[in-house]
């Protein structure tokens, strides 16, 4: 189940390299991101609405569109010895649901569910708190509506590491991680595609990565309006003649870009882009791209991160494992 271009190149790893033998079925979450996976290596791809944002229409929409979800991914799952579940987290209600329901409807099936990478959430832990988990048993109520909506409480980290029934957690390469290392594999790197050659015209070419930063309290408008500024000023001193935005998919506001950048639109994740049309310069705050850019580009594009002096972290640990972690990938940190 997948709900970004990144989770959609970690999920079509998985395929070619963990799960070439078995029934491969992508549930796209966003109905954007058909345009991002390769149909070839897929026994079907279907769009997997999320029922808090596309309810069916009438009374208790949200709750037949959760029903209907069920069954849809339950058709594809008659007669299977083994249901392997993978998603980012399974907390959130258009994956949780599907764990009790599976497991009841397929009770000869052995049912698991593997974790697949979402990014710099995954450089923490996320604990849940006792609170939290507990502020969960509401959610039982939904079994009133329907008996079939049977949440899987579980405790610890909110994407369900912790959990018996998560038995594998993939990670992206070289990425630092808190997980219990008997359950981590790593993915393989990312793809290569043509060597792109080092000239004139693409050193004069920049990428600014887009990441909504001021509507998740990730910083202030006018940490912001800073960043923008910094990111213009240092592709000037480098000799940038040439500039494209790529908008994060819930960066809706474009929040640092300007007129003069060219908006770069892709079909395909940011990642394949990149392995085939190199940059001078990648450069954002500290978005996930940056990370997976560098795994990518070549050692002469210049992957930078400015601003990160200005981000609102929750505490100064949290600050020092960003840092750290870009400095271990070998992406450039810059104040703004």
């Amino acid at each position: 189940m997948v709900y970004s271009p990144l989770h959609c190149l970690c999920a079509e790893l998985i395929v070619k390299h963990f799960e070439a033998e078995a029934r491969n079925i992508v549930f796209y979450i966003r109905p954007t991101l058909k345009g991002y996976l390769n149909p070839e290596l897929w026994t079907a791809t279907e769009y997997h609405p999320w029922p808090r944002f596309d309810p069916e229409p009438g009374f208790m929409g949200r709750v037949r569109r959760t029903k209907s979800n069920l069954e849809m991914v339950a058709g594809y799952c008659h007669d299977a010895d083994q249901i392997r579940l993978h998603a980012t987290v399974i907390d959130t209600e258009s994956i949780n649901y599907h764990i009790n329901y599976l497991r009841r409807r397929f009770p000869q099936a052995d049912f698991r569910v593997r974790l697949f990478p979402d990014g710099t959430m995954n450089l923490k832990r996320h604990p849940q708190g006792v609170v939290h988990e507990n502020l969960k048993r509401f959610r039982a109520v939904r079994r009133l509506l329907d008996s079939e909506l049977h949440y899987y409480r579980f405790r610890g980290d909110r994407t369900g590491a912790d959990d018996r029934i998560v038995d594998r957690i993939y990670t992206l390469p070289g990425f630092p991680h808190e997980y219990d290392t008997g359950k981590v594999v790593e993915l393989p790197p990312f793809m290569q595609g043509r060597p792109v050659h080092k000239t004139d015209e693409v050193l004069k070419r920049a990428l600014v990565v887009g990441q909504p930063l001021i509507v998740y309290g990730g910083m202030s408008k006018k940490g912001v309006k800073q960043v923008t500024q910094a990111i213009y000023e240092y592709l000037r001193a480098q000799g940038i003649e040439e500039i494209y935005y790529k908008s994060h998919p819930r960066d809706k506001t474009r929040e640092y870009a300007l007129d003069e950048y060219q908006e770069l639109l892709l079909e395909e994740p940011l990642e394949q882009h990149l392995a085939h049309c190199a940059y001078g310069v990648v450069i954002g705050v500290c978005s996930t791209a940056l990370l997976t850019s560098r795994m990518v580009l070549p050692e002469w594009c210049d992957v930078v991160s400015c601003g990160m002096n200005l981000m609102l972290f929750k505490n100064k640990q949290e600050r020092l494992r960003y840092q750290k972690t870009f400095n271990q990938l070998s992406v450039k940190t810059i104040d703004a």
